[in-house]
Parts: structure tokens; sequence; C-alpha cells
């Protein structure tokens, strides 16, 4: 196994494993690098869902996703991240990584790690960002760090609450109604979180999921929100991955959001499995 760097914001390949044939040295090993470099991106990997989520089990208890429409048919535990249709319907979430988030951070246990596999990517476009919030907190202006110290976020997986996204025409009509009901209660979390593996603070906010400041007026939460999603879009704190096909690809949702850039042509599929492992209550 050879682990290589990728940028200086965050993220390493993992190189020479297969992860469906590992021992427990080796398990740890990825383990601790996980630790090191927020995520991790295995090269060549021909999985089964099976055999993804018994990967994914080394490190946690693999959650199955809320989005129950998008599930992979041979199991609930994998989640499709796809372009395709059947039937005229999209058979995977489509809108997946429209916006900067954590994943599900909106529910009381946001995911801890979250596992996705390219099975099938367009000629062109289909990026993800990552951005490392250790050090975005580390690099955030003082006064504005001050304005947060001790605050907690409010998170809604509903897109109807938040004026800073859209509802995906799929969810519109009577589907907008079903969509908003399926959500969770809000997840109330502290804007800066205490990682309960490395111990270290990192900003835990996002574009995507959280709406209000716990205990504020919303104009002045929107104000401290804003200014702090404006910082997260840094170049320095962001790993842009370019996906080849068999990439599988671990990140740490306790420190750090992503993004899919999108950007795919008309026609073009983009065709992801997607395994989460259950987190713990953030503090």
């Amino acid at each position: 196994m050879q682990i290589r760097k990728l940028s200086d914001a965050l993220g390493a390949e993992v190189s020479g494993i297969n992860v469906s044939d590992i021992d427990e040295a080796t398990v740890e090993a990825i383990h601790q690098a996980f630790l090191e470099h927020l995520i991790l991106v295995f090269r060549d990997q021909d999985l089964t869902p099976q055999r993804q989520i018994a990967f994914s089990e080394h490190y946690g208890e693999v959650e199955v996703h809320l989005a129950a429409d998008h599930l992979h048919p041979e199991t609930d535990k994998v989640i499709l991240i796809s372009n395709k249709k059947e039937n005229g319907r999209y058979i995977g979430a489509v809108s997946a990584g429209d916006y900067w988030h954590s994943d599900l951070s909106c529910q009381e246990r946001p995911n801890l790690a979250s596992f996705l596999l390219a099975k099938e990517l367009p000629r062109e476009g289909g990026d993800t960002g990552f951005c490392n919030q250790y050090r975005a907190l580390e690099t955030l202006p003082d006064d504005l760090r001050r304005k947060i110290e001790g605050r907690k976020g409010i998170h809604t997986f509903n897109r109807m609450r938040n004026p800073r996204v859209k509802v995906p025409e799929m969810h519109k009509g009577d589907a907008q109604m079903r969509y908003g009901d399926r959500a969770p209660p809000d997840g109330i979390h502290p804007i800066i979180r205490t990682h309960p593996e490395t111990g270290r603070k990192a900003l835990f906010v996002s574009h995507r999921f959280t709406v209000g400041i716990e205990v504020m007026a919303d104009a002045e939460s929107r104000l401290i929100l804003d200014a702090i999603f404006e910082h997260q879009l840094n170049d320095d704190l962001i790993y842009r991955h370019k996906w080849r096909l068999g990439d599988m690809v671990m990140w740490d949702n306790r420190c750090t959001t992503h993004h899919a850039y999108g950007g795919i042509p008309p026609g073009q599929i983009r065709h992801m499995h997607r395994t989460s492992l259950i987190g713990d209550v953030p503090y």
C-alpha cells in the first residue's frame, strides 16, 4: 500500500491495494491515514455493493439513507448517486452534492464518514470539491470566531426552508410536499465542533443544511453564516477531485464539507454507489 498526499489543503491517494481483501493491520493503517488526511482516494476498485459495505463496516455502522427512493435495488445500505433514468424517472439522487455540505448534518447523529465509488463517469465534468474545516476554523477572522463561540447552528434537510438553495425540479409539485414531509427534525449542533477521535476543533456549518443560529435573530445569523460560507470558499482550504473510473473516495464528515461541481454535458452518465456511517452527536 502506498499513500501519496494530493494537496496542501487535504486528501491523499491510496494505491496498491484491493480494499475487499485487507488484513487488520491495513485496516488500522487506513484509519490513521484517514484521520491525518481527512479524505482518502482508493484507485482501481471494482467492488460489488456487498464488498463496498464490508469495507465500510471496518470503520463503523453503515446507515440506511432516508432517501428511500434512491436506494440500490440489491441492498438498502447503498444509495445511488446517479443521473440515469428508468421508466422516465431518475434512479438516483441527482441533486446530491449540489451545494457545499457535510452529509446529513441535519440529523441528530450526522454521518461519520462516506464512501463514494465511481461506476460510470461522463467524459467531462462531475468533479467533487472537499473543504478542510479544521483549517477553515483556524483561518477564520478573530472577530467572526468570537461571534460563534459557544453557539449552535440549526440544520434542516428541507430545502424549502433554506433561501440559499433551490428545490430540484424532481421534487416540485406534489413531490414537493412529500419531500418536505420526509425531512427529519432539525439538527441543532455546535458551530465549532470537536472531533471525537482527534480532539481538534472544526467548523460545522454548511450552505446546504445550516439555516440559522439558535437563540439569534434571523437577520443577524444570516450575516454571520454568509460570512462563514464565503470564507469556506477560499481556494487554500479546498481539494478538487477529478474522478477516474474505479475511484472510491472516503471522507470524514466531522471535519470536511464537499460539493459536486456539476458541468456534465447532456446525455452523459455519472453513476456512483455511496455508503455512509452513522456518526455520534456533535459536541
